[in-house]
């Protein structure tokens, strides 16, 4: 162990007594850490991903420039003979030497530590995920050195010892990469996605970056940085001994192949995983295990895909992945999930023989075919390398539930993509094919008349286009809602259209001109214990372009639901709600060609507010795994505690504006820079206990017409932007509420123009509702599963001052400090040095006298 020190420490100084050490850190600095900060602030998100996906190459080129000294630099200053006749074994020379190098390049690595420390100020990254980029790093890096010390033994010239070990490194990393794989596959079929797996380090990196330590990817790691360490004692051993390169080829040939075979091993297998997130985003969820393990009978689920010999590339390890996800649950269920595979394969694409089955009625792959494609799955395209060309081949890769002797439902695609996903997606049809009847959504939505120009509905009369006088704002809502497997049920609360006898949440959106028989169901819904979704909409803004810019004329939507809720405690004020923290909107331009052919104007205005991760319930499901919402034209929400109190309710607010949030009482006192003044507003609150029944002595109101709005309700014309006070509350109607029913749930919303189809994609907004209706009409179990994703870690927008002094820390700070210090040993040593000829030139001269 003495040797070894020894060895490590006159190593480990070289570096540092002369300026090469300093620059190689230097360098390495300003290359990754410039990188990462030259689009950090453009998009601001705590997290370190994109600097380690960039690392293996950056080390392709810096770890040979670290190691090409080792033994070549022994041989050019002709110590190379002396070193070898020291009592040493070759072994402790290795070893002490690669510990030297490694320990430069864990120093090199700690100088990085500025980037996690300024995601820490600036946000709240994943420290897990940040340690084991850096496991990973590590353990690249030590594989990278035992090349670079391997071949420059066997160098004696340091550039050689550069060239080789950076075409080493170059080509363990491009053999690992997708589009290289794929051109070899395309020239020899399955000979990339071979070597890709026995001999590239991307696949075996990257589980790491996401803060994944998979136990078989260090032992590969290890395995290869041992082998390699191995074969550079022996050929130091065998020097100059008769008969030396054939036993060293051999040995070279031998542990290549010892190599080659435990990656074989390895390949596909989980000896040991361990998660490092900070919410474990890659284990397989209590709330799934519980959901599962409730099972009367194991789910059985088929995995319908294409066999990997047929597949393009990226997609050649797509069912090893499915089914390790599928194992995972199976044991954290305690063997409630049964599942096998059913190779297809789409020969020449989409036939008519395929999908009816008219070639061979008893070919039963085509007639599996048949039923997929009724149920609506079949194979689709993805973009392959073949023979220099892209092209385009169809696979299928789905995957079919079935539960007791209920028909199968099927998951249609399942792509690499969507993996991180696919634990709720199968949890969640399982866990309603588990149910007697699918959940039921009653859905109360407006539709609204089409408003077209009268020269565009011309033109499209004159090409034929059918033109509808209605159209759905919330189609696409209720799409999503049946793809998750709900049945809706829309109804518009009316005598014609009341609400089903049966359902398990009712979504009520921009209610309008809400009379008293639909105040009356809504309460009675709550009253019965029923849970409610409730986004009201109190305004709405249009947005006119003239020739002094962009006119804004508000809108009153009138929902006139107000009234009931201040009976419960809790009211969504009339006011005009603004945040300095917005987002611009798109505005189409008045004239023909604009809203033929889009384009149009970008407004910025306080209206359109942006509510950030930190301004929602971190503790709560439904908003705990969000990271932002768009929150167009809503309004604050009143919460009347001692209302509340009486009524024996609990209100929580799960989402709020930021804090500086202003309110105006009229347009006219809009203004797009905020007060001195700003405070944060609740917009979102769950409101549970039991409510109280307010008509339980009054006669039950009769449907009758929508109630108009009162006169400080009619929406105004433009050009003046006005605005109508609220409905004042019937004093009267407070007398009447009697024992409450059954407890209840009621989520109210400010705002509803989120949910729209154009909005509906923006943010977290569709996140939102989803999570809002799993978890009134399923429970929250099911709402943590769909939550098992990466939290989306933005930054809110750090101050100009914050970015200067962060660019200057992550450009320049370091990298003075460590030319500092270089500086100051280099004078330090030159002084040592001074000393020294002075006092032998002193002692010579004495000497002499």
């Amino acid at each position: 162990m003495r040797n070894i020190i020894t060895i490590f420490r006159r190593d480990l100084g070289a570096y540092f007594k002369s300026p090469i050490g300093y620059i190689f850190i230097i360098v390495f600095l300003l290359i990754s850490v410039g990188l990462y900060m030259t689009t950090f602030f453009a998009y601001p998100v705590a997290d370190m991903r994109q600097y380690f996906s960039n690392l293996p190459l950056l080390l392709c080129v810096f770890v040979p420039a670290v190691t090409m000294r080792v033994w070549a630099e022994e041989r050019k200053e002709n110590t190379w003979e002396m070193l070898l006749t020291f009592p040493m074994r070759a072994s402790e020379l290795v070893l002490g030497k690669f510990l030297a190098c490694l320990a430069f390049f864990l120093i090199t690595l700690c100088a990085t530590v500025t980037v996690p420390l300024m995601l820490a100020v600036l946000g709240s990254p994943d420290f897990g995920v940040i340690f084991g980029g850096y496991l990973g790093t590590f353990l690249l890096g030590a594989f990278f050195l035992a090349i670079g010390i391997f071949v420059s033994g066997l160098c004696k010239d340091q550039i050689v010892a550069f060239v080789i070990t950076l075409l080493a490194c170059f080509m363990l990393f491009f053999v690992g990469a997708n589009f290289v794989a794929a051109y070899i596959d395309s020239l020899a079929p399955r000979l990339g996605t071979t070597l890709a797996q026995l001999v590239g380090i991307i696949d075996h990196y990257n589980p790491f970056t996401r803060g994944v330590v998979e136990m078989a990817d260090v032992l590969y790691f290890g395995a290869w940085t041992v082998l390699f360490l191995v074969l550079n004692i022996l050929y130091i051993e065998g020097r100059n001994r008769p008969g030396a390169r054939v036993a060293f080829s051999t040995a070279v040939a031998l542990c290549v192949g010892i190599g080659l075979l435990f990656n074989w091993l390895i390949s596909g297998q989980s000896i040991g995983r361990f998660d490092l997130t900070e919410d474990k985003i890659y284990t397989v969820s209590e709330a799934s295990a519980e959901i599962l393990s409730e099972l009367d009978v194991p789910a059985q689920v088929r995995v319908y895909i294409t066999p990997s010999d047929n597949m393009p590339t990226a997609f050649a390890n797509l069912e090893r992945d499915i089914r390790d996800k599928l194992e995972e649950l199976r044991v954290a269920s305690g063997g409630m999930i049964e599942y096998t595979s059913v190779p297809l394969v789409a020969r020449g694409g989409l036939t008519t023989a395929d999908l009816m089955g008219e070639d061979d009625p008893e070919d039963e792959e085509a007639a599996l075919k048949r039923r997929m494609f009724e149920r609506g799955v079949q194979p689709f395209g993805v973009q392959t390398i073949d023979e220099d060309q892209v092209s385009t081949k169809m696979i299928y890769s789905s995957i079919g539930i079935a539960y007791r002797d209920r028909e199968e439902e099927f998951i249609p695609q399942v792509v690499p993509q969507t993996l991180p996903d696919l634990e709720y997606q199968l949890v969640s049809t399982i866990y309603k094919a588990a149910r007697e009847e699918p959940p039921i959504v009653a859905m109360v939505a407006p539709e609204e008349a089409v408003h077209i120009e009268p020269q565009i509905r011309q033109m499209l009369e004159q090409m034929g286009e059918q033109i509808p006088d209605t159209e759905d704002p919330f189609s696409n809502l209720q799409q999503l809602l049946q793809h998750e497997r709900y049945e809706v049920r829309r109804v518009e609360l009316t005598e014609e259209s009341p609400l089903p006898d049966e359902f398990d949440v009712l979504l009520a959106l921009n209610p309008r001109q809400f009379n008293e028989r639909r105040r009356y169901e809504i309460n009675r819904v709550l009253n019965e214990g029923k849970p409610v979704i409730l986004a009201v909409q109190n305004y709405q803004f249009d947005y006119q372009p003239g020739r002094d810019g962009i006119q804004l004329h508000k809108r009153d939507e009138a929902p006139q639901i107000n009234e009931l809720l201040a009976e419960y405690g809790v009211e969504v004020d009339r006011d005009v709600l603004l945040d300095a923290n917005s987002f611009p909107l798109t505005i189409q331009g008045g004239d023909l060609m604009s809203q033929l052919f889009g384009g149009g104007q970008q407004v910025d205005a306080p209206m359109h507010i942006r509510i950030h991760s930190a301004s929602l319930d971190s503790e709560w499901s439904i908003t705990n795994r969000l990271s932002e919402l768009y929150y167009i034209w809503g309004s604050a929400l009143a919460l009347d505690e001692s209302r509340l109190a009486e009524n024996d309710l609990e209100a929580r607010v799960l989402a709020s504006t930021g804090e500086r949030a202003w309110k105006a009482p009229t347009p006219q006192q809009i203004t797009l820079e905020p007060p001195e003044s700003t405070q944060r507003y609740p917009i979102m609150a769950y409101i549970s206990g039991r409510f109280p029944d307010v008509y339980a002595d009054q006669p039950t109101p009769e449907w009758g017409p929508p109630q108009e709005p009162a006169m400080g309700e009619q929406p105004l014309p433009p050009p003046e932007m006005m605005h109508g006070p609220g409905s004042p509350m019937d004093e009267a109607e407070t007398d009447g509420v009697e024992e409450a029913g059954p407890e209840g749930a009621l989520i109210l919303i400010g705002g509803a123009e989120m949910f729209r189809n154009h909005f509906l994609g923006a943010g977290n907004n569709l996140e939102l509702i989803l999570n809002s209706v799993d978890a009134l009409a399923l429970g929250d179990q099911i709402v943590h599963v769909r939550g098992r994703r990466p939290v989306d870690r933005t930054i809110e927008q750090p101050s100009q001052g914050q970015r200067a002094f962060w660019r200057f820390v992550n450009y320049a700070l370091v990298n003075i400090v460590i030319a500092g210090i270089g500086t100051g040993t280099a004078l330090c040593r030159r002084r040592s040095r001074n000393a020294y000829t002075m006092m032998y030139q002193r002692d010579s001269q004495g000497g002499r006298s």
